[in-house]
């Protein structure tokens, strides 16, 4: 093999690309089998995750496209920008997630701050055997600084990710942290489904009850089927298809492990996600099968997203009113590290 000297860019092992795509800082690490994208300029999203040897990427691509924002919107949301901004792929949801929430004096949108800055990126490793990327961002809302390594090994097939969220303020904070993995076509249809080891519970929160939902009442249930509005046990580790035009979200909790794996059985392709069980000991399913007709999905988003969560529900103000937030005091960090293995299913 020719030494690397008469290389300017290597283009086989282990790389790593920096570019700019429709005004978003971006990045790529590739191997010879795993392909990651990462919008630097917008949350430090993984907006594709490819197993190249079958092309398949697991990501959902949203109708909003990456770099596609209107300058000027209409009107200033009250939820925040998140809705409008997302483009699909994976997110880091912190300090708080799910509805607008009010953070100690801070307005805090949808899905928190660190799903919508740019991150800064240094590259930690690069050489054909591997490579890694350290991307860090300082809150602006609220007082943590955090870290995101992301490597890669040749001839590997798992994108290992490390996260430290550091207190940089002068009393113990509280907060809420979730990751927001969305799996659409190619790799999404009817056949995929939801793997979960020993029996946990699955519920659907009242909260989560909304148009074309099957169920219309708070159940809870073992793993992994619940009785539906009308009568019928609705098969819950099952995605559905374009067709069946239903809308839900539930959670999955009393985990035995963190650790999931969601397959589809027509192409024999899955992807292993396993995480820290103290720090998100919940699993939130949002399964939108082109069925809610109102903004922002208009029956367009054919969708499966599988979320460890640190808390449930996802309302901060009753989050702290119960006790269920993570907690740091001051000057504390808090480690994690998860990893996203793609794996070919023996028919």
């Amino acid at each position: 093999m020719l030494t690397e000297k008469y290389l300017h860019a290597r283009n086989y092992g282990c790389r790593i690309r920096q570019y700019v795509y429709k005004g978003v800082d971006m990045l790529s690490m590739e191997n010879s089998k795993v392909k990651a994208v990462i919008a630097l300029g917008k949350g430090a999203d993984i907006v594709e995750l490819v197993y190249k040897p079958m092309d398949i990427d697991f990501m959902w691509h949203s109708f909003n496209e990456l770099g596609k924002t209107p300058p000027h919107p209409t009107a200033a949301s009250g939820g925040g920008s998140f809705l409008d901004l997302y483009a699909g792929g994976w997110q880091d949801l912190f300090p708080t997630y799910g509805a607008r929430s009010l953070y100690y004096g801070a307005e805090i949108g949808q899905h928190g701050e660190a799903c919508l800055y740019p991150w800064d990126c240094t590259v930690v490793r690069d050489d054909p055997e591997g490579v890694e990327v350290c991307l860090s961002l300082r809150l602006t809302r609220s007082p943590f600084f955090m870290t995101k390594t992301l490597s890669l090994e040749e001839d590997q097939t798992a994108l290992v990710i490390k996260e430290r969220i550091v207190n940089e303020s002068a009393s113990s904070q509280r907060f809420m942290w979730g990751q927001h993995p969305a799996f659409g076509i190619p790799f999404l249809d009817d056949s995929v489904r939801l793997h979960m080891d020993g029996t946990p519970t699955v519920s659907v929160l009242a909260g989560a009850i909304s148009n074309r939902c099957p169920f219309d009442k708070e159940t809870s249930g073992s793993w992994p089927m619940l009785p539906a509005a009308d009568g019928k046990m609705m098969d819950m580790s099952r995605a559905y298809a374009p067709e069946d035009r239903i809308n839900m979200e539930y959670c999955i909790s009393d985990l035995k492990e963190g650790k999931y794996e969601v397959v589809n059985h027509n192409l024999n392709l899955g992807l292993r996600m396993t995480w820290d069980k103290e720090v998100f000991p919940y699993v939130w399913v949002w399964g939108m099968y082109c069925g809610l007709d109102q903004y922002p999905w208009f029956g367009r988003a054919y969708v499966m997203g599988i979320e460890p969560w640190s808390s449930v529900p996802g309302n901060f103000a009753q989050l702290e009113k119960d006790g269920n937030l993570l907690s740091l005091p001051a000057g504390a960090a808090l480690e994690s590290e998860m990893r996203a293995e793609i794996f070919v299913k023996q028919p």
